[in-house]
């Protein structure tokens, strides 16, 4: 038996799509049709747009946001009475609107509710932003829980953080854009990453050629007319120092040498493993000018880091953060993921309670998302374990309070695919957060993307354009100067203000 989802009059399959796994953990396409092959009994679901779209105008009008045309959405059960739900809405709300009504009878049909309803996206926040520009905050969060069906505390986390995002967005000057800078080498892979890593100690022969090529994409893009400022740097990966001191070093300088900096830019290094953090690292990403630094234990328990594949222990961390901080680190980031393999509420409110004991001024709160190609993934056979658990649910709202307690705010929140129980990840701040974090979720800067994965993203008249560097390492070195051609064709054919 399965469910069956049949679109008529439209072809969003991947917006019905983001529902169907919510619910069942896979969608697969068949025709106009999608079908979830996990649900143990005959479900069949019509969603219908009437007058018919085409995919071309549906898709034009939502990345305008605007739009003349109207047209009536119905989502209905085989067999439902009274016949579903029905609306009138503006074209370009179509997608919103099918995934809220195809969420709502799936969840009278199933029995089940997630906390973030009907909102199934990366960016909750642009939604409640738009909320809050038509009413008030308060008036946002009663519609985030009447008409979204939001949890009512994930809708006050969304309203708070929509508008603490605004505060910082809000800095970001006309003709500002922001800069990464990846590298996909790690001490080794995580169990629950999905990115084309290589272990930095197994590939000596290829760190060098990496970043000669990174410098030389940098060179290419801003020595040819780019007139950007750019406001905000991340050095991330992968693990940035798990490169050799002079290697990291000239990864820095030169890189650093040819980007247009803002004034008053933020720049943030990842060292997100413990075991790749010494003094001589340390002082040369200081003299370099990044004033923000991330140091991401993930967990605080040593059983959990052996599992997931983590190099370095509980103390190894602390030791690294108070090594930061006697050198002057004023600006840290620790992170940590809820639902790891084997922790329950009591392991996460433990890591919490030694973090926050460290005094970080920023700690990120992930929740475990099962991502294909990871190594989890191929483990995790059962997807109920991504549906509804009222334990962990309660431990990561328990977690938002204890950081609360301490002084710490919300301040971004981005979620993902596959994540356990629809939960989301939250950035919680003592002193405003980052810049670069909030500014590179959005659709409001430019980003240029360095790197092998990286991407780039212009935006002109509320639409954005992206471009993708190849993820293969060897494909991307092979083929960088084509990659900085693309890069220069979508930045400097922007219009000048």
């Amino acid at each position: 038996m399965a469910a069956r989802i049949e679109a008529e009059g439209h072809r969003e399959m991947a917006a019905l799509a983001d529902v169907v796994r919510l619910f069942f953990g896979s969608a697969k396409e068949e025709e106009a049709a999608l079908l979830a092959l996990s649900h143990p009994d005959r479900l069949t679901v019509s969603s219908r747009v009437d007058p018919a779209v085409k995919p071309a105008e549906a898709r034009a009008a939502s990345r305008c946001g605007r739009s003349d045309k109207r047209v009536t959405v119905t989502t209905q059960l085989e067999g439902e009475n009274p016949p579903g739900v029905t609306e009138t809405i503006p074209l370009h709300e179509i997608r919103r609107v099918l995934k809220r009504q195809l969420y709502l009878i799936l969840s009278q049909a199933t029995g089940r509710t997630f906390p973030w309803g009907a909102l199934t996206g990366v960016r909750p926040t642009q939604i409640a932003l738009q909320l809050i520009g038509r009413s008030s905050p308060e008036q946002a969060v009663s519609d985030l829980f009447d008409y979204w069906l939001l949890d009512w505390s994930k809708a006050e986390l969304a309203v708070e953080t929509a508008l603490a995002e605004e505060k910082l967005l809000d800095r970001i000057g006309e003709g500002e854009a922001l800069l990464y800078v990846g590298l996909p080498f790690c001490p080794g892979r995580c169990l629950y990453c999905s990115f084309i890593t290589q272990d930095a100690q197994r590939q000596q022969e290829s760190l060098g050629r990496y970043v000669d090529t990174v410098i030389q994409e940098a060179r290419g893009l801003f020595d040819s007319g780019f007139y950007h400022k750019i406001a905000a740097v991340y050095y991330g990966g992968g693990t940035p120092t798990s490169l050799p001191a002079p290697l990291f070093q000239r990864y820095l300088k030169e890189v650093l040498a040819v980007t247009p900096l803002g004034d008053k830019a933020e720049l943030t290094m990842e060292a997100g493993r413990p075991d790749t953090i010494d003094r001589e690292k340390l002082e040369l990403i200081r003299a370099s000018g990044f004033n923000r630094l991330c140091i991401n234990p993930q967990t605080m328990k040593d059983g959990t880091l052996r599992r997931i594949g983590r190099r370095h222990t509980a103390e190894e961390t602390a030791v690294a953060f108070r090594l930061a901080r006697s050198m002057g680190f004023s600006d840290i980031n620790m992170d940590l993921i809820a639902g790891l393999p084997g922790e329950g509420a009591d392991d996460l409110l433990d890591s919490l309670a030694r973090v926050m004991a460290l005094g970080p001024e920023s700690i990120t709160l992930h929740t475990l998302a099962i991502k294909r190609g990871s190594y989890l993934d191929r483990l995790f056979d059962d997807r109920d374990a991504l549906l509804p658990d009222p334990a962990l649910m309660d431990a990561v709202e328990r977690s938002h309070d204890l950081l609360r307690k301490e002084g710490y705010r919300p301040y971004y929140l981005y979620k993902q695919k596959n994540c356990r129980s629809g939960l989301e990840n939250t950035g919680f701040t003592r002193t405003g957060g980052s810049l670069y974090n909030v500014a590179m979720m959005s659709d409001r800067v430019p980003v240029v993307g360095l790197g092998s994965g990286s991407t780039s993203k212009a935006v002109h008249e509320l639409t954005a354009r992206r471009i993708h560097n190849p993820k293969d390492l060897l494909v991307y070195m092979d083929r960088v100067d084509e990659q900085i051609s693309k890069k220069r064709s979508l930045f400097l054919s922007e219009p000048q203000k």
